[in-house]
């Protein structure tokens, strides 16, 4: 025999709070002066409020290139009586942006999805070239050998820099984002050799000019984004390696969880400079130049692992504690009705959303067939038992929620009748043997007797779906 339990009064049912109202409450709820221990806080999906938490993220890198590519063309043209030595160095900033979600949702699997930002990408290099050169002169005039070999300075006429910018959807995936710039030659130096040489070959004249022009290339790729458990070991669905992919993560329960998400790619650089230098000089009427040529050169192609900082996620979630595990009604006269109140507490973060159901509609009633219940409250349901006839009374509820790891749970009920019609005529409104619908549910810290469960559940689950419709897989 169950044990009976005392009558109080239903508790005043607390107002819901906005959903972004809800979010607030869970940042709140962090002590007063200590700091987050989270990056990014999720919020319920706009098209699954219930079974569902999204949270924005967005990685921003910049970079310079893994090494500044040097370049030297050595002495050119090879024997010659003019030549020129040239070296440069390109620098580069290159940068990617990326913006997406992290989305968990349950109850079916606690799965995991990292839908990119339509537009939310961003890919950019801004490179830049320095060029030093040297000059050899070694001529003969009548006879006279002249020599000269030293550094030619110059003011560049202008600040070479080639940049390039492009937005994409998405994280990036397979084959990735690529850019390519290119501009024509134009003239970076133009200096006279008079005023460089004129004091070891005096009466020398001449000039130098360079001309340069610049192809490069670059393409970003995105590889897989790696989730994480605050300990660093990787969820059990491993990483999201496309688009649309989905991983998973065991759930331990409780009001929370915490997930360190980041993406991890390459940059892949590509390019050639083209290095067209003229050189001529004058020296008593006899004149010597140097062919102009293009000496073009090619980047080492190469390919720079592109990881991203983590991010901290934190996704509240609902949990609901059913404290009750049989409610006795004990014995009621036909006609006449007692309820019985049970309470409902959300121990979790997230809004919970609960709906109650009997096996035996006709003789225990559901006062609230839905509750609403936001974060740290206690709601109190409660049943009616109301006999139609003399006899023992079992049944269930169930009650379903959007609670993940408990999505419907039991609590059996009891209740003797009295006092009605006579049953038969040898018969005194004696109690009837158990009238139980039948269920092969366990009610918390209870196995229940035989029956089918199947039925039961398939209730359960028709009203959930009228709570709430599934998001699109």
């Amino acid at each position: 025999m169950l044990v009976p339990r005392l009558r109080r009064p239903l508790m005043p049912r607390v107002a819901a709070l906005p959903l972004a109202a809800v979010a607030l409450g869970a940042v709140m709820a962090v002590a007063p002066g200590e700091a987050a221990a989270y990056d990014v806080l999720a919020t319920p999906c706009p098209d699954e409020l219930l079974t569902c938490e999204s949270a924005a993220l967005r990685y921003e890198r910049t970079n310079a290139l893994p090494i500044e590519f040097d370049f030297d063309t050595g002495w050119v043209p090879a024997n010659s009586p003019l030549q020129v030595h040239l070296w440069a160095a390109v620098y580069a900033n290159t940068q990617v942006r990326l913006q997406g979600s992290l989305d968990t949702a349950w109850p079916q699997v606690f799965d995991l999805t990292t839908p990119g930002k339509p537009g939310g990408g961003n890919f950019s290099y801004h490179y830049g070239l320095d060029v030093g050169a040297q000059g050899a002169i070694h001529i003969s005039v009548f006879g006279q050998d002249y020599s000269w070999v030293g550094d030619i300075p110059y003011v560049p006429q202008i600040d070479f820099q080639v940049q390039a910018d492009q937005e994409f959807d998405g994280w990036g995936w397979d084959p990735g984002v690529s850019m390519s710039s290119s501009t024509d030659a134009v003239r970076l130096a133009q200096v006279s050799i008079g005023d460089i040489v004129g004091g070891s070959i005096p009466g020398i004249d001449g000039g130098f000019e360079l001309d340069v022009a610049l192809e490069v290339g670059a393409n970003y790729q995105t590889d897989r984004i790696v989730v994480k458990d605050v300990d660093g070991v990787p969820v059990a669905g491993g990483d999201v390696t496309e688009e649309g992919g989905m991983t998973s993560t065991a759930y331990p329960g409780g009001p929370s969880i915490e997930l360190n998400v980041h993406p991890e790619g390459s940059v892949a650089y590509d390019g050639t400079i083209h290095l067209i230098p003229a050189f001529y000089v004058e020296l008593l009427g006899q004149s010597w130049s140097i062919p102009i040529a293009d000496i073009p050169i090619g980047f080492p192609i190469t390919n720079d692992p592109w990881i991203f900082k983590p991010k901290r996620v934190h996704v509240p979630l609902p949990d609901l504690v059913v404290e009750e595990v049989a409610i006795d009604f004990g014995s009621v006269e036909v006609g006449q009705k007692n309820l019985e109140p049970f309470p409902l507490f959300n121990a979790g973060e997230a809004k919970i959303v609960a709906t109650v159901l009997t096996d035996d509609p006709t003789n225990f009633e559901v006062f609230d067939p839905t509750v609403e219940i936001e974060p740290g409250i206690t709601v109190d349901s409660a049943i009616r038992f109301v006999p139609k006839k003399n006899g023992e009374f079992t049944a269930k509820v169930l009650i379903g929620s959007n609670d993940p790891d408990a999505p419907v749970q039991v609590v059996a009920l009891h209740g003797v009748a009295f006092g009605g019609a006579e049953e038969n005529a040898g018969g005194m409104g004696e109690p009837k043997p158990s009238e139980e619908a039948g269920c092969d549910c366990s009610a918390a810290g209870q196995t229940s007797g035989g029956g089918s469960a199947g039925g039961l559940m398939a209730i359960a689950g028709v009203a959930l779906l009228a709570t709430r419709r599934r998001r699109p897989r």
